[in-house]
């Protein structure tokens, strides 16, 4: 028993070691630059997967229209049962630049994945109908509560002038919704605001990514290069794979498809809304897990692929993180049972433990100090920020559960964000200036 705790132990030593390195490397290595011009050739079409979100989408449809005029747009109402597809049709009726994709029963319900691929593979055969060359057109995937920062769509003319950029990922937001000032309230603020600086975070991470086109894609805020989904799609590869993090999946379908595509990091944002409910965030976050975990097939593919060596291990780190925090979770499930038996397992050297515990401490409170930085926290809003980095974490922790019971009773459920409506004030993009140093 005491060889067992001890592997559990140093298992659990290795990954906070390696998780330490990855986020020092994300705190300190200035992001590579980008050198091309802006392509003026290239042309949007804004793309929102929509179930049932009457009380966001004219919102997002009319920002999206303000801030980018010269991109289309497509809705794809995946068989809502609410007001959505009537919102979006009499939109589209007074803007030729908007169109709505309906799906009906049997074949809507069954993914945001099968909902994106059916509509692509649609617009794409539009492209070729209307002698459009798919290299200079690109997809924008948003959510249905998303709004593009200015900047973005400019960026990524720069990004896409590289021939080679298949697709992109933009920094998140995650707008504040004015909770009221309960007990509730304050926890729905602190989850907020840990989502917000949790993806401050995963923007810097993604600049690390950056050096080897190991950029991850999330659902909001993607793009990709048309060329390449018609690409997948004669080859008979659906380019959003039928799983529950099928954007993650679509990233890695992406690298392995040629190694000359690259990926590239946005640094201008779309904000979307946060989950303020500790129970829809922790169902989120088994979503979101269960899906890491059901691209786990993709690591030996990397490892068979001419992919670069920490491409590889990154994204291998990545995928097998559902599974190495399970070793972490028993390592401390096992407490009661090492009183019980008298066992200890590994006993570190009490100036390991302590170098290692102020390090963990001290790149928290970097991360919460760099935040404030682009952000306007008091004094007290920066306690509250750094103590809720806690009770976030538990939270995560928390959702880890019931992601395994669905995977291993194969519960291949989606279980979609709820959105609220807001005031006209919170619905307009949050634009923080990017500075080089940060």
């Amino acid at each position: 028993m005491r060889y067992v705790f001890a592997l559990l132990d140093t298992l659990g030593l290795l990954l906070l070691c390696l998780y330490l390195v990855q986020m020092t490397l994300a705190a300190t290595l200035p992001r590579p630059r980008r050198e091309q011009a802006p392509d003026p050739r290239l042309r949007f079409t804004v793309l929102i997967p929509a179930l049932n979100e009457e009380e966001v989408i004219a919102a997002t449809v009319r920002s999206v229209r303000t801030l980018a005029p010269e991109a289309r747009m497509a809705v794809i109402d995946d068989g809502s049962d609410d007001g959505t597809a009537a919102l979006v049709g009499s939109l589209a009726d007074d803007d030729p630049a908007v169109r709505l994709l309906r799906r009906f029963a049997p074949h809507a319900r069954q993914g945001k994945g099968r909902a994106l691929n059916w509509a692509v593979r649609r617009l794409i055969e539009d492209l070729h109908s209307e002698g459009r060359d798919p290299r200079q057109d690109i997809f924008v995937i948003l959510d249905a509560d998303g709004r593009l920062a200015p900047g973005l769509l400019p960026e990524a003319r720069r990004a896409f002038a590289d021939p080679l950029v298949m697709g992109a990922q933009a920094h998140v937001q995650v707008r504040m919704s004015g909770i009221p000032s309960t007990f509730r309230g304050w926890i729905g603020r602190m989850l907020e605001l840990e989502q917000d600086i949790e993806y401050f975070i995963i923007r810097h991470v993604q600049q690390l990514r950056e050096r080897w086109h190991g950029v991850a894609l999330f659902g909001n805020g993607q793009f990709m290069r048309a060329s390449y989904l018609a690409g997948q799609f004669e080859r008979g590869r659906d380019p959003w794979p039928d799983c529950l993090s099928e954007d993650l999946a679509s990233g890695l379908e992406l690298r392995l498809a040629d190694p000359r595509f690259r990926l590239a990091f946005l640094e201008s944002a779309v904000t979307q809304q946060g989950l303020p409910d500790l129970g829809r965030f922790t169902r989120q976050r088994a979503r979101w897990v269960q899906g890491t975990m059901q691209c786990g097939p993709y690591i030996p593919r990397l490892w068979r692929a001419p992919v670069s060596g920490l491409a590889r291990l990154d994204l291998s780190y990545f995928l097998s993180n559902p599974w190495t925090i399970a070793l972490v979770l028993l390592s401390l499930l096992t407490q009661p049972v090492r009183l019980l038996f008298g066992e200890r397992g590994l006993v570190l050297d009490p100036t390991v433990a302590t170098t290692l515990t102020g390090l963990n401490l001290a790149l928290q409170a970097h991360w919460v100090a760099r935040y404030r930085r682009q952000n306007p926290l008091n004094a007290a809003m920066v306690g509250f920020a750094f103590g809720g980095l806690f009770v976030y974490g538990f939270a995560i922790f928390s959702s880890l559960p019931r992601a395994y019971w669905n995977y291993f009773t194969r519960r291949h459920v989606w279980d979609k964000s709820v959105r609220h409506a807001e005031a006209p004030e919170i619905e307009q993009p949050q634009v923080v200036p990017v500075s080089s140093s940060d």
